[in-house]
């Protein structure tokens, strides 16, 4: 008797717990690489990079949003084409930097139409003595 009443318990169970719908939803868009982890910053509010297309001028920005104290923001940025697990630098900018608790870059580069790039800036953040170190991106197509 006591298990036919364990195996009506273990039935019931199973067939509740079937029947609880799972939902899920994509909260990667092009201008985020976002896996599902999130990193806790130390120093960093936000920060996002863009690269979009007119015609062949490639536009180059970026954005880092220091947290309040933030004393200095280093940079260095980067326009690669892409082929295949293949990346070449075509453009860089070094020496960037501000005082400022943001930093804001934005050049155009002329490439040539047919590939796809990739904008990357990797960035020092310096707040209270403690320097972190991030790097951001974006790609798409020239065509």
């Amino acid at each position: 008797m006591k298990k036919k009443a364990i195996s009506l318990i273990m039935m019931l169970v199973l067939l509740i717990t079937s029947g609880v719908p799972a939902f899920a939803y994509e909260t990667k868009t092009k201008n985020s690489a976002d896996s599902g982890f999130n990193i806790l910053l130390l120093n960093v509010d936000d920060a996002i990079a863009y690269l979009n297309f007119s015609g062949t001028r490639a536009d180059c920005a970026a954005i880092v949003d220091g947290k309040s104290g933030t004393s200095k923001i280093t940079a260095t940025a980067y326009l690669k084409r892409v082929e295949g697990n293949t990346k070449t630098v075509v453009k860089s900018w070094t020496g960037l930097s501000t005082t400022d608790e943001s930093f804001y870059f934005d050049q155009p580069y002329y490439v040539a139409s047919g590939y796809t790039y990739e904008f990357e800036l990797d960035a020092a953040v310096t707040r209270n003595g403690v320097t972190e170190y991030i790097s951001i991106s974006d790609t798409d197509y020239c065509g």
